[in-house]
């Protein structure tokens, strides 16, 4: 006898790697970062818990699952659009043991293990008299404010992991500085024929942009008190991104005439810099004859580095890392010189991590998932949604 539709949608909701190939194929490109497909998916999806939605942007709409009520209540979230891609990538290839396709890792895969978790193992989660939410959000590939940003202002959980594509061993505890600035540089104008371009805005600004990218290239500070704090706590601290520092002249405008020498260029530069660069070294690197201004900071957020309580950052952190201990792999924690969605809780001064499912080609075409990884992060999910609930709640 065939299964019945309501048994194969229940088959397929406990699986991470089918859950994630339907989710690829449902469109969130981001522009325009419509998710009310993936929205309605999974609330069909976890059709037997209350849910909610909260939508700051039309067409961005935010779900929440509340699976049980309790104190202390741990939030699991991640974000459902994705960065834009040609249409083939929302069709799901696997090959070798790897999964393709947009928001295969970055994290259409991340939502799967969460999901997966949860849904296995309903009935244990019964017996819990601890709180757990789940937050499947819009906008983070853009800043996050209509998402999880959006989300918190509504309401607040003690404790957040979010899934990120870290990988089933690892833990995003840290993340950079981001200065968000817009340069301008001077120099004379006059035509090509009479005025060497030499003394032009444009040649002026490339010669500090040079300038800038090497003493960058020289801030890898020296980071050991970080990595003491952190083995004393029994995580070895990894670090990814290709510098300590970095500068990213992104967008450079000038010249008015091709004839003419240029007498202005602008430079809008993206600058990032681990917790442990002083800010004054930044502002060294940075000097010369220009004129800033300044449109953004996002200051450094993780354990150790803003203004989360310290026990509560370890409290919550000792569990992961119990769960993660508990599949036999070595946790570590990991600072990334990239930005996400924990600015927006722990701001809040509430303990935010980052765990998920490893992935590679996050915003290329050969975006994947290691789909091996996708069934150990959604048994590590599970293994610290219980001990959250043993050290907590009932259980």
């Amino acid at each position: 006898m065939l299964p019945s539709a309501n048994e194969k949608k229940s088959e397929s909701s406990l699986d991470p790697l089918e859950l994630t190939k339907q989710l690829i194929k449902l469109d969130s490109r981001n522009p325009p970062g419509n998710t009310t497909r993936v929205a309605e998916f999974l609330e069909d999806l976890f059709s037997n818990y209350p849910t909610r939605i909260l939508e700051k942007e039309e067409g961005k709409p935010n779900l929440i699952v509340e699976i049980s009520k309790g104190k202390p209540e741990l939030m699991l979230t991640s974000h459902m659009d994705t960065v834009p891609a040609k249409d083939s990538l929302l069709n799901p290839i696997i090959v070798d043991g790897k999964l393709y396709g947009r928001g295969a890792c970055d994290a259409k895969g991340c939502i799967a293990s969460i999901a997966s978790a949860v849904l296995s193992d309903s009935d244990h989660l019964d017996q819990f008299d601890h709180g757990l939410k789940l937050a499947f959000t819009s906008d983070e590939e853009v800043g996050g404010v209509s998402g999880l940003g959006f989300v918190f202002e509504h309401m607040k959980s003690d404790y957040v992991l979010i899934s990120e594509p870290f990988g089933s061993d690892r833990i995003g505890v840290l993340q950079a500085a981001v200065v968000s600035a817009d340069l301008t540089i001077r120099g004379n104008s006059g035509h090509t024929a009479t005025l060497d371009a030499r003394e032009g805005a444009i040649y002026k600004a490339s010669e500090y942009i040079i300038r800038v990218m090497d003493e960058f290239s020289k801030l890898n500070s020296d980071y050991s008190d970080f990595r003491k704090k952190f083995e004393e706590i029994g995580l070895e601290l990894e670090f990814r991104g290709i510098g300590h520092a970095v500068f990213n002249p992104a967008i450079i405008r000038g010249g008015v005439k091709r004839n003419v020498v240029a007498p202005e260029c602008k430079i809008q530069a993206d600058i990032r810099f681990a917790p442990w660069i002083p800010q004054e070294r930044i502002r060294e690197a940075l000097a010369g004859d220009v004129e800033f201004k300044i449109n953004g900071v996002l200051k450094p957020y993780g354990l150790f580095s803003d203004e989360v309580d310290v026990e509560k950052d370890l409290e919550f952190l000792q569990i992961l890392i119990s769960a993660i201990e508990e599949k036999g792999m070595k946790p570590k924690g990991v600072c990334s010189i990239g930005v996400g969605d924990t600015r927006h809780v722990r701001k809040h001064r509430i303990p935010a991590f980052y765990y998920g499912p490893e992935g590679h080609g996050l915003h290329g075409e050969d975006e994947h998932v290691i789909i091996e990884d996708l069934y150990r992060c959604s048994e590590v999910f599970r293994t610290v949604i219980r001990e959250f609930g043993r050290k907590f709640g009932g259980g």
